[in-house]
């Protein structure tokens, strides 16, 4: 009897583990049954556990566990390389490192599928311009012309950035045209999966970025800037996060209902970021 194939698709999966457990419970529902023993023999290793392990994030593995694994989930050509690049990304200590292996991912998945890496999601945090063209088209006075928007930004950008902008933003549906404007739709629906996590910390950088940016360019009187350094239990660090999403919720109804009164005249960025200055020490 011929070997049974996956009948997973690999390229629909941002992180290894998933993949594992989904080829796990796959082959453990077959007519023959399966085992962590079975699934860990298959991929070469010796303990039994060692897949199971691997699955519940308890263990990283090599580029040749990798490569072994691959190999018992019957995965080869591209999707053998993507689970690869999966397991590389996923096993990165930083965002820069992940970013690489993300882009080298993208060239890897079939055309027709790459919105299953939320591609669009990606593009959209990773640049600072998406967002805040997405908020201009509310203006009452907002006009589609490239030079006007760039004339209102204080950002440094082109009017050719902005055209590119405006034209990604209304092909991957987060604009629509109605009534010969644009118009903004609620189409920003974040995950946390491994890439929509990753744009959001790029996103918090550029950011950052832009804060240093503005605290030279914009004068003292339309901006607010401020810092507070004070001492916590580390028991009410959980409780300080629900104040600062609850304001950040409230402030946001706050500007939602503002801008229902009386049309929108200027785009605001708002960031807030907190921090532990210091650690746990082992005495």
């Amino acid at each position: 009897m011929a070997e049974q194939k996956t009948e997973l698709n690999i390229f629909n999966y941002l992180n290894y583990r998933d993949f594992l457990r989904d080829f796990y419970d796959m082959k453990k529902k077959g007519p023959r049954g399966y085992s962590f023993r079975a699934f860990s023999m298959a991929a070469g290793f010796t303990s039994p556990n060692i897949l199971k392990l691997i699955i519940e994030n308890k263990r990283n593995i090599s580029v040749q566990a990798a490569q072994s694994i691959a190999k018992a989930c019957l995965l080869s050509g591209n999707k053998e390389k993507f689970f690869l690049g999966l397991v590389a990304m996923n096993q990165a200590k930083n965002d820069a490192e992940k970013n690489i292996y993300y882009e080298e991912l993208k060239q890897l998945i079939p055309f027709s599928l790459r919105r299953e890496l939320n591609e669009d999601t990606m593009r959209y945090l990773s640049n600072w311009l998406l967002p805040v063209i997405r908020e201009m088209i509310n203006l009452n006075e907002f006009r589609e012309d490239p030079y006007w928007i760039h004339r209102r930004l204080n950002g440094t950008v082109s009017p050719n950035d902005i055209n590119q902008a405006l034209h990604f933003l209304f092909k991957e549906g987060f604009i629509v045209r109605e009534k010969n404007r644009y118009v903004a739709k609620d189409k920003m629906v974040l995950s946390t999966d491994e890439v929509s996590s990753l744009a959001v910390r790029n996103y918090h950088r550029q950011m950052i970025r832009q804060a240093e940016e503005m605290l030279e360019k914009i004068p003292m009187a339309q901006r607010e800037f401020g810092a507070l350094t004070f001492v916590l239990p580390e028991s009410s660090m959980e409780e300080l996060k629900e104040k600062l999403k609850t304001f950040r919720r409230s402030l946001h109804e706050w500007a939602v209902l503002e801008q229902e009164k009386k049309m929108g005249e200027i785009i605001v960025q708002l960031n807030y970021q907190m921090y532990p200055h210091t650690k746990k020490v082992s005495s």
